[in-house]
């Protein structure tokens, strides 16, 4: 006869799975209403909600309806042949050479220049705990995607009246605890913003093309975006772009967010239960599926046999007759006629003398025994047991008596052993 059913321990990993799964779902819910990872947030970009990061800026563009938006794919057709692009502080691991001159090919560009590096605070993964400055180079190779015969450097912050180029109608204002501003040297750019020495804001035309290069991204991040009008100032520089041969106003902006290491999905959507977090879900799924299929299928192998509801066999004979024993309260009797049995079935296969009476039979038995050198006294053993059965039912001490009564039951078994068989050291011996 065969059983399929469930068992506690199959139902209880089932349980658990669901329970895993769902926590699960829940956490990558919680934790995924945005394509870009946490850990990301804290890096410069339209993502990053850190000091270094460009969420300001882009929400504020968004709330004075300019047609802005993110692209983490396919930059180019969504710049589309009027549309301005916004390339800030790209990572030069992910931009290669040739996808670095596609993007430059777009109609209206603005460049920014890297100039921090974030640490990302471990208790607030969306925040910085430390900004530290870039190495110049990390400027320079990112200039010359546009502009070759060009240098970076940094210096105090100007003041007001140093700036002698000016055609965006706001002066910069330092951020708070930045003294260091970093600024551009080039004889291929046009100043639109900047001292006589350098340029914060150069142009370089080619032909129907337009690019913009900012120096500092210190005035559109996050950090510095609020001090003085370096909103207004941000907000006129892609105005002025944008407008540059009174480019059409509807067209976009487009923030390329590629140069920072986010792709969009690609593939089926079916694919993307293979990737990770996703992956984790598939796993729990597969698991609880096979948990289920062993929980409802038979067992290999041939069927095992269940027992009947009641076993009149020899030993659940013995046991139900000891636990009655045990539930009638008759130790004392079932002991004292243990050790007795035991004694009569030694002196039987010793042939001991039928005349012998309760009183000589041990004394013969250890007679019997001295001589094969049992160390065990059977008329002692039947002494102590008679006193352990004969002493009274007081309180707290019929624990004892039946201790003491067990021991005996014990030395009057090994005694009829080592009478009969001899002890363990002589049977070695003989062999």
């Amino acid at each position: 006869m065969k059983r399929s059913v469930f068992s506690r321990s199959a139902l209880g990993l089932l349980l658990a799975s669901a329970v895993a799964l769902f926590a699960l779902s829940v956490i990558l819910h919680a934790y995924d209403d945005d394509p870009v990872a946490t850990a990301a947030r804290s890096r410069p970009g339209t993502y990053s909600l850190s000091a270094l990061g460009y969420a300001g800026f882009y929400d504020t563009l968004r709330r004075l309806d300019r047609p802005v938006n993110r692209s983490v794919g396919n930059t180019l057709a969504m710049v589309g042949a009027r549309g301005t692009l916004v390339v800030a502080e790209p990572d030069l691991e992910h931009v290669s050479s040739a996808e670095g001159m596609k993007l430059m090919g777009a109609p209206r560009l603005l460049l920014v220049l890297p100039k921090w590096s974030g640490l990302p605070d471990e208790e607030r993964p969306a925040w910085i705990a430390q900004a530290r400055p870039l190495h110049l180079d990390y400027a320079k190779n990112t200039l010359r995607l546009v502009a070759g015969r060009s240098d970076v450097y940094r210096r105090a912050w100007p003041s007001p009246a140093e700036w002698k180029y000016n055609h965006l109608g706001f002066t910069p204002t330092a951020p708070k605890g930045s003294g260091v501003i970093q600024m551009i040297r080039s004889s291929e750019l046009r100043p639109v913003l900047g001292t006589a020495e350098g340029m914060l804001v150069g142009e370089l035309l080619s032909g129907n093309r337009v690019i913009w290069v900012l120096a500092d991204p210190d005035l559109l991040a996050n950090h510095g975006l609020g001090s003085g009008r370096n909103a207004a100032l941000m907000v006129s520089l892609l105005d002025n772009l944008r407008g540059w041969r009174n480019s059409d106003q509807g067209a976009p902006i487009v923030f390329d967010e590629t140069v920072h290491g986010f792709l969009e999905a690609e593939g089926t959507p079916l694919k993307l239960l293979f990737r990770f977090p996703f992956v984790v879900i598939t796993i729990l799924i597969c698991g609880t599926a096979i948990l289920l299929a062993l929980a409802g299928s038979s067992r290999f192998g041939a069927a095992r046999r269940v027992r009947p509801e009641l076993d009149f066999g020899k030993r659940q004979l013995i046991d139900n007759g000891a636990r009655l024993l045990d539930y009638g309260g008759h130790h004392v009797v079932t002991l004292k006629r243990y050790i007795r049995m035991t004694v009569r079935s030694a002196a039987q296969a010793m042939h001991a003398p039928v005349k012998l009476g309760e009183a000589e039979l041990p004394a013969w038995l250890d007679r019997i025994g001295k001589s094969r050198g049992v160390k065990r006294s059977c008329a002692a053993i039947l002494r102590r047991a008679s006193l352990m059965a004969d002493s009274g039912g007081e309180p707290g001490k019929n624990d004892v008596k039946l201790a003491g009564l067990f021991d005996c039951a014990r030395d009057i078994y090994l005694w009829k052993g080592e009478i009969l068989h001899g002890s363990s050291a002589s049977r070695l011996n003989r062999k």
